[in-house]
């Protein structure tokens, strides 16, 4: 589906233009018929000679509706600037020329209507005019086409140079993931919310899950409809209406965007290119502007990151601060108009979506916005990766605005050559945890150094708990868990129990230490089962806790409840004792105190670990070996 949107100055015709083409009143609104002029978007569809169907989008002229405009040239494939030959360029006339342009409007035809209103030589001098004024535009060489909307000369004409426009083919986003900008909610007796744009991008189809940002509402497809015919689904391009459940008219709005669940992430802060239009006022740093694009318009201040002051007819990187968010992507253009007076004044390409506060004149940052705007899929997502290590693919995908295959392919090829990593390795799937090279070094050098300081700091400890560490780095769960496990098979690190230690690392006992600990061996021995409490001892031969964990972790003492701790030599025995008592069958805690010959308190904490341990299981009252 193609679709077509007229521009051009209130009171030359558009819309008389467009009833005489289709037969379709493009004015739905009763003020507009009262008042004879179009106030909001309006809507028709025709037929061309060839047979294909396509959209009209009627925008209004008048200078106070300059918003309803903007809110309709988003995702047309040619536009239709609408001069009257009685009157020629006009301010709107002008003002629509010059949005077109910034968005990059290449496709177009101009209508010179009311033809039957002058003079032959008159029409000639009024389309000499209007070529001199698309000379330094997007549409500088579009065809000029004079016409009629009341004798009908010109029509057939008119018609077949949009056919030979849209002829030409245009390529269209045809990834899965959907966007469509709401410019209409409204609600169908029997029917419910229903809002309708056209689909820049993805497909829609029956029963398909979508989300409203901003606002992250919910939603499922009930219906879709397109020049008044139900479709099962419909493509990029397509101007449609959407028939959505679970979700009110008073839950949306004009400038919202249907995409799916978690495709766009909405934002009040985006870095741009911004580009002047000749004529306008220069702009200094933290200009008050309104913001457009797509259906949204926000008030915004623009930050000039390279200079103090943009003139007219130039370019600079600007960071947009918007006051309501929006949903908008990497490669969106934008039109930034002055409040008062208001007037169109320039527009551009956004970078990046979800920008971060910069200083100002900083080259890295020009550079790195240079990159998101020209650079390669590889380049923008490198860049993606430095600005935000880790993320998977659907993260880089939403950030980058390249279609899914794209970011794939760029990231088979980043980690190919050495410039990215999977973390945890693995199959690259859309939750693969990607992250630039420099970024997984710097989070492993940053991890040993933790680690050696943790050592040199307790070296008698068995390292750092894994908890702290994931908390001192800063690592979300995932990322931990992943990076932990590629660290210790590269043989870079070891996990003892809850903790982690460089895996050189080793605790070392002084002479001194190894006597003392040949004294806690010699005392647990002599306490066989009825162990003494670890406080106890640890205060009898002043020893210290760490000395106690050294222990432990060196394997000479066990740890089986808090406090409880056996030499390893008499745990063993104990064990092999439990074990010979259970051959002969199963055993009560009762029957293994007398075994032991050991408190109730013992033989509890006991059974306990040899369960934890699977040398044991409990079945109703009783033990049985595992």
């Amino acid at each position: 589906m193609r679709v077509i949107g007229t521009a051009g100055h209130v009171d030359h015709g558009k819309s008389t233009l467009i009833r005489a083409l289709t037969g379709i009143d493009p004015d739905r609104l009763q003020e507009e018929k009262e008042r004879g002029m179009t106030i909001d978007l309006g809507f028709a569809w025709l037929k061309l000679p060839n047979g294909v169907e396509v959209s009209i989008v009627d925008v209004p002229g008048h200078e106070r509706f300059i918003h309803n405009m903007l809110a309709g040239v988003g995702g047309i494939d040619i536009a239709l600037l609408v001069v009257a030959a009685d009157e020629g360029i006009m301010p709107q006339t002008r003002e629509h020329l010059a949005i077109l342009d910034l968005l990059g409007v290449r496709n177009g035809v101009v209508a010179l209507t009311k033809r039957d209103l002058v003079e032959p030589d008159w029409l000639e001098l009024v389309q000499v005019d209007v070529e001199e004024h698309l000379a330094n535009t997007s549409l500088r060489g579009a065809p000029v086409v004079s016409v009629s909307a009341t004798t009908g000369a010109g029509q057939n004409d008119l018609l077949a140079v949009i056919q030979d426009l849209l002829s030409r083919d245009r390529t269209r986003a045809a990834s899965n993931r959907p966007r469509l900008p709401v410019d209409r909610v409204f609600t169908v007796s029997g029917f419910g919310t229903v809002v309708t744009g056209t689909l820049l991008d993805g497909s829609l189809r029956l029963g398909q899950e979508l989300e409203v940002q901003p606002g992250g509402l919910k939603t499922r497809v009930r219906g879709l409809q397109s020049h008044k015919r139900k479709l099962e689904d419909v493509g990029a391009g397509t101007r449609v209406a959407v028939n959505l459940g679970g979700v009110a008219v008073d839950d949306l709005r004009r400038g919202q965007v249907l995409s799916s669940p978690g495709a766009l992430r909405p934002t009040a802060a985006l870095d741009a290119r911004l580009r002047l239009v000749p004529g306008a006022p220069a702009m200094r740093h933290r200009a008050a502007v309104t913001f457009h694009t797509g259906a949204a318009e926000s008030p915004a201040r623009v930050l000039l990151l390279d200079r103090d002051e943009l003139q007219p007819g130039e370019e600079a990187w600007v960071q947009v601060k918007l006051q309501d968010e929006v949903a908008i992507a990497r490669g969106d253009l934008f039109i930034v108009r002055l409040p008062s007076p208001s007037m169109t004044v320039g527009g551009g390409t956004v970078a990046e979506p979800h920008a971060r506060r910069h200083r100002r004149n900083q080259a890295s940052v020009l550079d790195r916005l240079a990159v998101l705007a020209q650079g390669s899929p590889e380049e923008v997502i490198l860049q993606q990766l430095a600005a935000r290590d880790p993320a998977d693919l659907d993260d880089l995908t939403r950030r980058s605005g390249l279609a899914p295959a794209d970011v794939r392919a760029a990231v088979e090829h980043l980690v190919s050559d050495g410039s990215a990593v999977v973390v945890g390795g693995g199959r690259l799937d859309a939750k693969a945890l990607v992250m630039s090279e420099e970024g997984w070094t710097a989070l492993g050098e940053r991890a040993e150094r933790l680690l050696a300081e943790h050592h040199r700091a307790y070296p008698l400890r068995r390292g750092l708990p894994k908890e702290e560490l994931r908390t001192r780095l800063g690592a979300e769960s995932r990322l931990f868990a992943r990076a932990l496990e590629r660290w210790k098979a590269e043989g870079r690190f070891a996990e003892d129990g809850p903790f982690v230690r460089l895996a050189v690392h080793q605790v070392r006992l002084s002479p001194e230490q190894e006597q003392a600990a040949a004294h806690v061996v010699a005392l647990l021995r002599e306490g066989g089962v009825a162990a003494p409490d670890r406080a106890e001892w640890e205060s009898l031969l002043r020893i210290s806790p760490e000395l106690t964990e050294a222990l432990v972790a060196r394997g000479d003492l066990v740890e089986v409840a808090p406090g409880l701790v056996y030499d390893r030599g008499t745990l063993e025995g104990l064990i092999s004792t439990i074990r010979h008592g259970m051959e002969s069958g199963p055993m009560t805690v009762a029957q293994i105190r007398d075994l032991l010959g050991a408190s109730r308190k013992f033989v509890l904490a006991l059974v306990s670990y040899t369960d934890e341990h699977k040398i044991t299981r409990r079945v109703g009252d009783e033990r049985i070996l595992y």
